[in-house]
């Protein structure tokens, strides 16, 4: 149990590191090269899982390609957050508009303008030159200075994050080892919901483009990760609890919950960010 934590701790660690390094890809092959590097290192722990120290440099590797690619993840969450705390400022409310589609013209469409508060007739297109302003204007006077007016919103919402992170962590820890439940049988249930989820994350950024969809499946996900905490960690206690204290079976159980911290802590994020 002393070793998973351990390395579980090491991963974190390095992945913090790695976050506070790289803020935003700079080019596409920087993006392209880290996640192909994290998947290779995954494929190198499970090579060398049970021979030391080659284990734990492939820990290592793991997560310091994981932490490289988690700060532009949070930066684009950021961006996003401030994007619309920015809109809000400047009074720009959005609505709902039919407009006529299909052949005839017989069928309505929903799509979303934007207009001034209290000039709701003179709206305007998410793609409309008053929008390209309105963005010129927050790339200028937003993001290109350090210390912007939402970057301290910015900061609460990532430490409240962190903050229900570490909180879900000891509680379903306390759950597995007080409970006298096992946890086993959740096994297949969270393996069909993780893949019903990427599915519809995939389908939403691609077809849907919904915040709101967004935001609900941020709410299944930390439903989803949280569960897998529990999973983890009856796994961890069943191993103890057996004597087994391969470097196998900790290094497989150590990916595992930095995996579901990691996850958490985005889908936390994620919900927090897109609720404000």
């Amino acid at each position: 149990m002393v070793r998973t934590f351990s390395i579980v701790g090491g991963m974190l660690v390095i992945s913090s590191i790695g976050a506070r390094l790289n803020k935003a890809y700079e080019t596409f092959w920087e993006k392209f090269w880290t996640i192909l590097g994290f998947f290779l290192s995954l494929v190198l722990i499970i090579s060398y899982s049970d021979t030391f120290p080659h284990n734990l440099i492939a820990c290592g590797i793991f997560s310091a390609f994981g932490g490289w690619s988690l700060g532009p993840s949070i930066g684009y969450i950021g961006e996003r957050f401030k994007w619309r705390k920015y809109l809000k400022d400047k009074g720009v409310k959005s609505k709902d508009l039919n407009r006529p589609s299909g052949f005839w013209g017989t069928t309505e469409e929903k799509h979303i303008v934007y207009y001034f508060e209290g000039d709701e007739e003179n709206y305007f297109e998410l793609k409309s030159d008053k929008m390209r302003e309105l963005e010129d204007d927050f790339i200028n006077n937003v993001l290109a200075i350090d210390d912007d007016p939402y970057n301290q919103l910015w900061q609460n919402v990532v430490f409240q994050a962190m903050i229900s992170t570490c909180s879900a962590v000891f509680v379903t820890l306390l759950v597995v080892y007080l409970s006298p439940i096992d946890f086993s049988f959740l096994g297949l249930i969270l393996f069909i919901s993780l893949w019903a989820l990427i599915v519809m994350r995939l389908l939403n950024y691609f077809i849907f483009k919904s915040p709101k969809q967004m935001l609900y499946q941020s709410y299944a996900g930390i439903v989803i990760f949280v569960l897998y905490l529990v999973y983890d960690f009856d796994r961890l206690e069943k191993a103890n609890a057996s004597g087994d204290a391969s470097w196998e079976t900790a290094v497989d159980i150590a990916v595992s919950l930095y995996l579901d911290i990691i996850n958490l802590f985005m889908e936390i994020l994620t919900a927090m960010a897109e609720n404000q």
